[in-house]
């Protein structure tokens, strides 16, 4: 080849090179500045939640129940709480994220995290969540509670997220499992 013809391709593919580590190194950059560590995040919605403090959490990477899965969970450091990020599938907008409070052995509060569900408000509306708070984890059997008419995946999609958490609880907590609190 002659050389005429080489500088200008060579020239070429040098751009490009600066380009892509010009490009890689601004969104390497970007990622740095934005990132949120999901197991911070965590802490500090169940703290946000609870009131409690949580200083050890287990990473359960997605130790899945059925059609849910337990993402993380952690005991309150004073021991009143134990406290799952779980999510559910089934939905339209796919699954649903959700921070369930268990105390005393009975569902005291679920918190509906990020998702793409367009139908949670009729959940709210139909006291849908009242058919857990307050109910004995071991008695529980949360796939027998009604949909919602209406918002029939979005209910199936909670309903298997807490089904992920009882189970879990069940056999990891109240067992007298390892995570026992």
């Amino acid at each position: 080849m002659d050389r005429a013809k080489v500088m200008p391709l060579l020239k070429g593919v040098l751009v490009l090179a600066v380009i892509a580590l010009c490009s890689g190194l601004l969104l390497g950059a970007f990622n740095i500045l934005t990132y949120v560590d999901p197991l911070q995040a965590t802490y500090e919605q169940f703290a946000a939640d609870t009131g409690a403090t949580f200083s050890a959490m287990k990473d359960e990477e997605g130790q899945t129940f059925g059609s849910g899965s337990v993402v993380y969970y952690a005991v309150s450091d004073d021991g009143q709480y134990h406290a799952f990020l779980a999510s559910g599938s089934g939905g339209y907008g796919g699954n649903v994220q959700m921070y369930v409070y268990i105390k005393d052995s009975a569902i005291e509060k679920i918190v509906i995290g990020e998702n793409s569900e367009t139908f949670l408000d009729r959940l709210d509306e139909a006291n849908f969540y009242d058919n857990f708070i307050g109910q004995n984890v071991a008695e529980l059997d949360v796939m027998s509670v009604d949909a919602v008419s209406g918002a029939t995946r979005s209910s199936t999609a909670v309903k298997n997220g807490v089904n992920a958490v009882v189970q879990y609880y069940n056999t990891n907590v109240a067992a007298g499992g390892e995570n026992n609190g």
